[in-house]
């Protein structure tokens, strides 16, 4: 190998290690104020008017809780992959700050989305879970304990691995 591929390959490494360590750092600044023992309950009933509670839910086992909002560009690619989860696993979302219960209903309708969704109009339930982006996805064990938690854009291997290793 010539000396100059080779400089040229430890630079792009050099690059990829900072680009990560960046990326990870700029993930845990925004996750900071998300509780890890004491969890606000999350509860009520889902724009769909099922009632639901998320202390009964971890109790089945695994929960992806995500915090995403229709105005989110970021939300308009991790959504779908959410949706097509909430088919084997069990999925909660909270929409935050994206308008009435009718027109949250009617965006996810249209997306063709059916995951479980409450309502956060003013931004208070994703307030009280330390949420300051979106999307952010929190996975809970079935003790309710946080392991996960995951802000930006993510994959759907990511979360089925992370999902299959709780518990």
């Amino acid at each position: 190998m010539s000396r100059k591929w080779l400089g040229a390959l430890r630079q792009t490494v050099v690059f990829l290690v900072l680009a990560a360590l960046i990326a990870t750092g700029v993930g845990l600044y925004q996750q900071r104020d998300i509780p890890r023992d004491r969890l606000p309950p999350l509860a009520g009933k889902t724009i769909s008017g099922d009632a639901v509670d998320l202390a009964a839910l971890t109790e089945q086992g695994p929960v992806l809780v995500y915090f995403w909002a229709t105005w989110c560009g970021y939300c308009r690619i991790v959504s779908p992959m959410v949706d097509e989860l909430a088919a084997d696993h069990q999925v909660l979302s909270v929409a935050l700050q994206s308008g009435a219960d009718a027109e949250v209903e009617q965006y996810l309708a249209g997306k063709g989305w059916s995951f479980a969704t409450l309502n956060d109009p003013m931004g208070t339930r994703s307030a009280n879970w330390g949420v300051r982006v979106t999307p952010t996805l929190v996975i809970l064990n079935s003790a309710g304990e946080v392991a996960w938690v995951t802000s930006g854009t993510t994959s759907k291997w990511g979360l089925q691995l992370r999902l299959a290793l709780t518990n």
